[in-house]
């Protein structure tokens, strides 16, 4: 028998002994605790003063009552308001004149220029993607590069509007 054999079973035999104490029926303890003992005797010494507290205790409850629960946890989501007439549709479309909304352009920013045999590529950034375009490529398919300069690039626009990236400095 090997020493790790041993000592699983002193602990195994030690922790059936420990639930045979905890399981046991206690000999020679009384079956009521001295605090018990204490309470039955204030009781019984004292059952005006209880029936008072009784008394009391039912008339505060009486008093306190809680109100209707508007809350339904059966139900996802709050219920719907009634839906308009069409006529008040139609006024509401009538009297708010709708505005083209043209989108923002995107954040494009010149991370830099590099030149090659005299070439221009201008390295652009924007939305989460890298470009690296040279004069007439397209810039996340909204502009066209028009010039690429040592420190800056000209873009258009489908529109003709032009838009000027500098380098950071």
């Amino acid at each position: 028998m090997t020493r790790t054999t041993l000592k699983a079973l002193w602990v195994g035999g030690g922790g059936i002994l420990a639930t045979w104490l905890a399981v046991s029926p206690n000999n020679g303890v009384p079956a009521t605790s001295p605090v018990t003992d204490v309470r039955r005797q204030a009781l019984a010494s004292a059952p005006e003063e209880l029936n008072t507290q009784v008394v009391r205790l039912r008339e505060r409850r009486d008093e306190a009552r809680l109100r209707e629960s508007t809350r339904n946890p059966f139900r996802f989501s709050s219920p719907k308001p009634a839906p308009q007439s069409t006529r008040e549709r139609v006024f509401d479309a009538v009297a708010q004149p709708v505005e083209p909304v043209t989108p923002p352009p995107p954040m494009l920013t010149l991370s830099g220029v590099a030149q090659q045999a005299g070439k221009r590529t201008a390295i652009i950034s924007g939305a989460g993607q890298i470009y690296l375009v040279g004069e007439g490529d397209s810039v996340a398919g909204l502009y066209t590069v028009v010039k690429v300069d040592a420190e800056a690039v000209l873009l258009r626009d489908a529109a003709g509007a032009e838009q000027r990236l500098i380098l950071p400095q």
